[in-house]
């Protein structure tokens, strides 16, 4: 019996439907094993790890450098941070202090009134002196040169107070510069400080589309910093312009009250002066006055006992006149011209004469106590022109001026 080939079992029956052949089992396994997938694998797999290492490497090498670099930004914008903050404390006690020296200021212009007041005061009252004391005296020069001081001390005030307002106008626009420069690089560092402290595994790490992409109108770095260099140079010009402008400020208010007390007392010796060179033309005037008086009296005594004299020397005319009348109604021969005759022709003469004599001394002396009452009527005028001017310089000009303010308040303290 002959050997079948594989083919021949094929057709026996239907329970070899669907079988393959063992030359193609064999070519199917054959073909399985051939594949060289293992080896394929390990070298993918190996290529992969290399890269795992090298990107890890990498992305540990690129992120250790960003944080590096973040934390050097954001220890750059802390240095100009605090150099902001410092330079807005420095300009705020500047604010501070030249504020101070305005409201000083003002203080020393509002007690500038009272010596203004006082000085005018002084110079109208001055003009009711009367007659012949109203004259341009030592007082009334240092009168004037004080009112000239004080309206010059006035204008120099008010200029010191404008350049006050306006450096204080730009200490605070500089103030404001630095604040909104220290407000930017306060945020700028805090969001510097949380890059920097970011991890792969924070919670608010998420993807962020686009972030890569460069923003229009970014400054770089000279420009930044060119920005906070400008802003404390500014700074610095209206915080030396400032120190400068009180020192200035200060000199002005301590040489302008001395110089105010200075001429206040210049003013307060020469009234001295002059009222006690008054006083002595006043006590010299009222003993002239009672000298004066005395003459009057001594004058009208005199008249009175020229009028004495001139009744008794009428009287004896008369009685010699009496007696010529009676030896003239001598009759005849007797009417001689005798002795007693003559004797009494030479007296009345002589009478006549001597009244005559006493008439021009009555005349003169009338005469002299007529100018005696008019000196009384101009010593007593003088005295009370005297007393008036002593009145004002006295009791109402230095009475003021005790009231001048001193160098402190002057100063605006």
């Amino acid at each position: 019996m002959s050997i079948p080939h594989n083919g021949d079992y094929l057709s026996f029956g239907d329970r070899n439907v669907g079988l393959t052949t063992v030359n193609n089992w064999l070519k199917h396994n054959s073909e399985v094993l051939k594949g060289d997938i293992i080896g394929i694998t390990d070298d993918n797999t190996s290529v992969t790890k290399n890269c795992i290492v090298k990107v890890n490497q990498t992305s540990c090498n690129d992120f250790s450098d960003s944080t590096d670099q973040l934390k050097h930004r954001a220890r750059h914008v802390n240095y100009w941070r605090s150099e902001l903050e410092r330079a807005i404390k420095d300009i705020d006690a500047e604010i501070i202090v030249l504020e101070a020296l305005r409201q000083q200021l003002k203080n020393a212009m509002d007690t500038l009134k009272i010596p203004e007041y006082i000085t005018e005061e002084c110079l109208d009252l001055r003009r009711y002196r009367m007659q012949s004391d109203t004259v341009y005296d030592e007082p009334q020069d240092a009168l004037f040169k004080e009112s000239v001081l004080i309206q010059n001390v006035k204008r120099l005030h008010q200029d010191m107070l404008r350049d006050i307002e306006s450096q204080m106008r730009t200490n605070v626009a500089a103030k404001d510069s630095l604040e909104c420069d220290w407000s930017d690089k306060y945020l700028a560092f805090n969001y510097e400080r949380h890059n920097s402290n970011l991890a792969t595994k924070s919670v608010n790490v998420k993807d962020s589309a686009g972030a890569t992409r460069l923003s229009d109108g970014q400054s770089d770095v000279q420009l930044w910093e060119r920005h906070t260099i400008n802003a404390l140079r500014q700074f610095k010009s209206a915080i030396d312009k400032s120190k400068e402008l009180r020192e200035k400020v200060d000199a002005a208010l301590i040489n302008s009250a001395r110089d105010l007390r200075t001429n206040d007392i210049a003013v307060n010796k020469a009234l001295s002066e002059r009222i006690a060179r008054t006083d002595q033309v006043r006590i010299e005037l009222e003993n002239q006055l009672k000298l004066t008086l005395e003459k009057i009296v001594e004058t009208e005594n005199i008249l009175e006992t020229l009028h004495e004299e001139m009744l008794k020397v009428t009287q004896r005319i008369q009685v010699a006149q009496t007696r010529l009348n009676v030896k003239n109604c001598r009759p005849n021969v007797e009417n001689c011209r005798e002795g007693s005759l003559i004797a009494l022709i030479e007296e009345i003469r002589d009478l006549n004469n001597s009244m005559s004599l006493l008439q021009q001394r009555r005349l003169e002396t009338e005469k002299l106590r007529a100018k005696l009452i008019h000196e009384r009527s101009l010593l007593e005028n003088e005295i009370v022109v005297k007393k008036k001017t002593l009145y004002i310089d006295d009791k109402r000009c230095l009475y003021l001026r005790s009231h001048f303010q001193s160098a402190e308040k002057l100063c605006g303290f």
